[in-house]
């Protein structure tokens, strides 16, 4: 099969991961495999260094601008006019809504969209919200199959008539990682945030993976962490990646003097590779659709404290593999975190549990032959 995958940013965050492990999953089969990205980022370099071929959309981003989503729309339009691949596999809003409506002017056979949580659960102005849910109903209309990764999202697509035939449940799934050993990540963290090894192997580290957006909560991270250091002064807070909040959280950080306590690493390389250095692993996100983080934190055996978003529920059972709290309530995320450095062997039991989870539930090879399957069905929905 000739399959195009289209994303609208080429970070390297869930959704760009998810669309990588397809392409080169679907290309070791024997697929012919395209992918289009918005930008020159991580994602483009990544599938090149797999040598897949790639697109790159200069004006293809996430925010609306009229003038920049035509011309984003002439070259996707154009891609698939030249490419006529079997399967459009559609990835983050604006490319779907973009590549829905160029894919059925140009017939294509199948066209998906994957959900990667609905933008309308983000926190925004009613009108926005409204505006968001009205273009994704037209996008599942338009599609011939939308892919939903939790059951949260599932379930509130079936509010929109007309589409639940076209829908699928598909979890994420993932490859064992290639984790370094307790000692070798904590000497790299270490080095990192110049400490002395002696002294960080003192510490309690709680551990965040996350592109740093506002969708990420990360700012109730940091309010948290300013109460759990005044009962628990050994506890640091190591954040891994990049984003347009950086600024803001350095500042934040700054004003609560917490230099000593959290610390922005910035954009790490295989940053899941270090997660035997943490002790805990934190995402106190207000959206989510299912995070691939939380399933490699689980293959690391760390107990989770997250917020009860998108499909991070069905992922982490509360009080049995990870505590569950309410999002944008940093007291109570306080709370939780403050429990688990209290609790050691409460944290051994949930990471066990959450282990054995993953590795059961959310399976690679499961996942890429469900989608492969959904490719092959001869029937449209």
């Amino acid at each position: 099969m000739k399959i195009l995958y289209i994303i609208t940013k080429s970070n390297w965050g869930g959704a760009q991961r998810h669309v990588y492990d397809l392409a080169t999953s679907m290309k070791e089969k024997g697929h012919d495999v395209w992918v289009a990205v918005g930008g020159e980022g991580l994602l483009k370099q990544k599938l090149e260094g797999a040598g897949i071929y790639t697109f790159s959309i200069t004006t293809l981003g996430r925010d609306i601008s009229p003038s920049k989503d035509a011309g984003s729309f002439k070259e996707i339009y154009s891609i698939i006019k030249n490419k006529r691949p079997d399967i459009i596999h559609l990835h983050s809003p604006k490319a779907a809504g973009l590549g829905t409506i160029a894919g059925r002017l140009l017939r294509t056979k199948k066209i998906i969209t994957t959900v990667h949580g609905w933008t309308w659960n983000e926190s925004r102005p009613i009108h926005e919200r409204a505006l968001i849910a009205v273009a994704s109903w037209i996008t599942m209309l338009l599609s011939h199959t939308t892919v939903l990764l939790s059951e949260r999202d599932y379930s509130q697509a079936l509010y929109f008539p007309w589409v639940k035939k076209k829908l699928t449940l598909i979890p994420l799934g993932i490859k064992q990682t290639p984790f370094l050993s307790v000692d070798g990540a904590k000497q790299f963290i270490s080095k990192l945030i110049s400490m002395d090894l002696g002294e960080f192997n003192k510490k309690t580290v709680i551990g965040c993976i996350a592109e740093l957006h506002k969708n990420k909560g990360l700012q109730y991270l940091l309010n948290a962490m300013s109460l759990v250091v005044e009962q628990q002064p050994n506890a640091i807070c190591l954040i891994m990646g990049d984003g347009e909040e950086g600024a803001h959280l350095h500042l934040m950080i700054k004003e609560k003097k917490l230099e000593g306590n959290v610390f922005l690493l910035g954009y790490v390389d295989n940053a899941c590779e270090y997660m035997k250095a943490f002790n805990i692993f934190a995402l106190p996100s207000i959206k989510e659709g299912l995070p691939y983080v939380i399933l490699e934190a689980g293959s690391a055996s760390l107990p989770i404290v997250a917020t009860t978003v998108g499909g991070i529920p069905e992922m982490v059972e509360d009080m049995k593999s990870g505590i569950l709290i309410q999002s944008r309530n940093a007291r109570e995320l306080s709370h939780a975190l403050s429990f688990m450095i209290e609790h050691p062997e409460e944290r051994k039991k949930y990471g066990a549990a959450l282990k054995e989870r993953v590795a059961t539930k959310f399976s690679m090879d499961k996942m890429v032959w469900m989608v492969e399957g959904l490719y092959r069905m001869g029937e449209d929905k």
